[in-house]
């Protein structure tokens, strides 16, 4: 006989998370930041990317069932056409939050994704703005929205070469750091493959515009990081909208100091790879985004 829920978890799944998905290195990690200095709690204990652990480790469980990492993503996309693994994972997952089942060795529970303080307002029924990032959830959300089914999805877009360079330059810093034995969990050796790395951009956003049309209109939203970086305050007001999250102008004001406008600019990159870049501004999803790039003398 199935366990009726209690009231607090009946609370949380009833709640509007917003899950921030996108490929790495697409800015992702900077909404995050600015969101979590506005008062959004988007966990208790965050990486040094800005991704909620709690639930990098529960995406990272659905990645190893099929032996599936962030650079290599295929055998994954190919079994979430299957509704029988989406329903699996989703109990799984579900399991893993509100009844006693040990996950990587621990005790995993939704109270630890809270933290104590913020965990006593959930137990008290009161309102809490909450969400989460971990870009694998870019191709897991279908998987949590049958969790959540009351979830915002934000997705922050960036330009697929800028996301390949980004993505290339952090591998190849990974990859000096071998003689270091400093390796990170996260090195895919994968991606030192420049052309790669765009090609694995191109497959976390093109599974997003494949599968979007199970997240209600309302309950989608697209950012681009180019837009974050240049114009903040509307794109935050934006978000904060969305999310029906009040801001006060004072901590908008604080927060957006924060941006640093020059990041737009990524010409002394993308001079290394001058031969590599003109023939992926043809790119479909490329056109389709309106991204184009112009490479300077």
């Amino acid at each position: 006989m199935q366990k009726s829920p209690s009231p607090v978890e009946e609370q949380i799944r009833a709640s509007q998370p917003l899950v921030i998905i996108g490929m790495h290195r697409s800015g992702t990690s900077l909404a995050v930041r600015l969101l979590s200095d506005l008062g959004l709690h988007m966990g208790d204990y965050l990486s040094r990317d800005a991704e909620s652990v709690f639930f990098q480790k529960l995406n990272r469980r659905i990645f190893n069932s099929v032996r599936a990492k962030w650079g290599f993503v295929d055998p994954l996309i190919e079994v979430m056409d299957s509704d029988d693994f989406i329903e699996s994972q989703s109990n799984d997952m579900h399991k893993a939050l509100f009844e006693d089942r040990r996950l990587l060795s621990r005790e995993m529970k939704i109270s630890e994704y809270f933290g104590s303080g913020l965990w006593d307002d959930v137990k008290d029924g009161n309102r809490v703005h909450w969400g989460w990032k971990d870009p694998r959830t870019t191709l897991t959300f279908p998987i949590w929205l049958r969790v959540f089914p009351q979830a915002k999805i934000l997705h922050m877009l960036r330009n697929g070469i800028d996301v390949a360079i980004s993505t290339h330059r952090r591998t190849m810093k990974q990859h000096r750091n071998l003689i270091k034995r400093t390796i990170r969990l996260d090195y895919n050796p994968i991606t030192l493959d420049f052309e790669y790395c765009f090609q694995l951009w191109e497959s976390y956003v093109s599974f997003v515009c494949d599968h979007k049309d199970i997240i209600p209109d309302e309950n989608y939203l697209e950012v681009r990081y180019e837009d974050l970086l240049s114009e903040p305050e509307t794109q935050l007001r934006l978000i904060s909208d969305f999310i029906s999250f009040p801001v006060r102008d004072q901590d908008m004001k604080t927060v957006i100091t924060q941006i640093d406008s020059s990041r737009l600019q990524n010409s002394n990159f993308a001079s290394n790879y001058h031969l590599q870049i003109p023939p992926l501004t043809s790119n479909s999803l490329m056109q389709q985004l309106g991204y184009s790039y112009i490479l300077e003398n």
